[in-house]
């Protein structure tokens, strides 16, 4: 029996009974994956050697599934998901999980879970989908592993930061990522650099650190683990350029919201601090969890600026825009929304 949950109880954490719930799995070895199967949420047995504690072959994604106001199971540009994990697979080494199957087995593992799915009218609690890969087999020795597991599990969840809609962040002296390296890809090496700076920067009354580009730390990259948007002075909304920076799925929603709906200028350019803090109307952030974010204020060498001086006018247009999208109240024509089930 599938328990009642109120939806505002709900927080961005693993759902406490998610052992009630299902999961799909699917092993590569000698060469190939399995059919891969359905099967109740479980624990993964590794061994003390495993691919994925030693060298962190992984890689996982993070999408959601909704009731939308038509009573359908919606997923939002889920291809783009699959996309994007099938050219992260590639950069690290691990075989291919084809989009077409991706798209498949996510389906699968949603309606496997459709109970569990929680009603919410604007889209503040959804069902978190989270695919994964890894390494498995036991080695010493830097190389690629030759077996992997590749998971879908699932999970309720509430809204991402904790604050929401108002965040303030602040500009720390920590290197996230580098040109040519693992930063535009979900792969688990790239986080835990994140968790000191995160735990100082609460002790200090900000959410979350801004991550500066790592030859002069001048200009933003990211901000916690959500894409940077600035509305300057002229009404140019800027982002940081890809390379070193994850590509966010929301991240290109809402430069094509902005852009073809809205009419809005949007440049991908560097972003440097000093101009942000001085010239800035607005600053949001953006990802799958969290969607569009406003942000209040930024520290940076030792002082606290105020960025909100458009009283977060347009994170709230694009952020409406997008719910209503998502969950079927606006129609959009770029085919984002996938029904599953009516």
């Amino acid at each position: 029996m599938v328990r009642q949950l109120n939806c505002n109880e709900l927080k961005f954490a693993l759902y406490p009974h998610a052992h009630e719930m299902e999961m799909y799995e699917s092993y590569y070895r000698n060469g190939q994956w399995d059919e891969g199967t359905i099967v109740n949420y479980h624990d993964i047995t590794l061994s003390p050697a495993a691919n994925i504690l030693n060298y962190d072959q992984g890689i996982f994604e993070g999408l959601k599934a909704f009731y939308s106001q038509k009573g359908n199971i919606i997923l939002f540009r889920t291809e783009e998901n699959a996309k994007r994990f099938e050219r992260i697979a590639r950069k690290l080494t691990i075989p291919d999980f084809p989009v077409e199957k991706f798209l498949k087995v996510v389906g699968e593992v949603v309606l496997a879970n459709k109970d569990f799915i929680p009603h919410s009218h604007d889209g503040h609690c959804s069902l978190y989908i989270c695919p994964v890969c890894i390494g498995i087999e036991p080695l010493l020795g830097v190389r690629a592993s030759t077996e992997y597991l590749f998971y879908i599990f699932a999970s309720l969840v509430g809204p991402y930061f904790d604050i929401v809609g108002i965040i303030r962040l602040v500009a720390k002296e920590v290197d996230l990522a580098s040109p040519h390296g693992t930063g535009d890809a979900k792969a688990v090496c790239n986080y835990p650099v994140t968790m000191r700076p995160k735990k100082e920067v609460l002790a200090e009354g900000f959410n979350y650190v801004i991550y500066l580009d790592p030859f002069e730390s001048k200009y933003i990259e990211e901000a916690g683990a959500a894409n940077f948007f600035a509305l300057i002075e002229g009404e140019i909304l800027v982002i940081p350029p890809l390379g070193s920076i994850l590509p966010g799925i929301i991240r290109d929603s809402v430069i094509s919201l902005a852009r073809d709906f809205y009419g809005m200028k949007v440049e991908k350019r560097n972003l440097s601090m000093e101009g942000t803090v001085k010239r800035a109307k607005e600053c949001f952030v953006t990802r799958t969890a969290a969607i569009i974010t406003s942000v209040s204020h930024i520290g940076w060498k030792g002082q606290v600026y105020d960025v909100n001086r458009n009283d977060y006018r347009l994170a709230h247009k694009l952020y409406n825009k997008l719910i209503n999208i998502q969950l079927q109240e606006e129609e959009y024509p770029f085919g984002w929304v996938t029904i599953l089930e009516s």
